[in-house]
């Protein structure tokens, strides 16, 4: 029997020690769940502080954004207007440049218009002069009839042709007179 008072009051021992290990591991849990819940709470509180500065920064960054974009329209609508501001001094350059040139050519052709007529009112001047005398050579030695309507009709044929070509030169002057040619630089 007196093992058995041992094996009791080993079983005390053991019991208070089981006892007080089972009251440490129960305060090492509850330490535990107050540890877990103080992080989640932690977590809760960084999280929504993350949050709210992602929110703001995100909000910044749209903002910024939307400023170099509006920057990038403006220069755009700049662009376009300084291309369209050169586009229009090209074409008045370029009107300007016609209007010069068409002058220019007018004024040419003109020019050559009364260089035509002249020489050709010379021409004809000469080849008139030339020919009258031959004409009254040829009357006065033949003296015939016959001769006469010959010599005339040869006369007519000179005359029509020195006509004819007076006509069409004069109608080449008019023509281009009415028609100018456009003169390219």
């Amino acid at each position: 029997m007196p093992r058995s008072k041992r094996v009791k009051i080993r079983s005390s021992r053991v019991d208070s020690r089981i006892s007080g290990e089972v009251r440490r591991l129960d305060d090492l849990r509850k330490a535990e769940v107050r540890r877990i819940e103080s992080m989640r709470e932690l977590d809760l509180h960084y999280n929504t502080k993350i949050a709210k500065l992602t929110d703001r920064n995100q909000r910044s960054i749209a903002k910024t954004e939307k400023g170099r974009i509006n920057a990038v329209f403006a220069a755009d609508r700049a662009n376009v207007g300084l291309a369209a501001a050169r586009a229009e001094m090209v074409a008045q350059n370029l009107a300007e440049r016609v209007d010069t040139t068409a002058k220019t050519a007018q004024v040419q052709t003109e020019a050559s218009a009364v260089a035509l007529r002249v020489s050709n009112e010379a021409t004809a001047l000469a080849l008139t002069n030339r020919i009258l005398p031959l004409e009254q050579a040829q009357w006065g030695t033949l003296g015939g009839k016959v001769q006469r309507t010959e010599d005339r009709a040869t006369f007519r044929w000179t005359t029509e042709r020195v006509i004819a070509v007076i006509g069409v030169a004069s109608a080449i002057v008019m023509y281009i007179l009415s028609h100018p040619s456009p003169i390219v630089p």
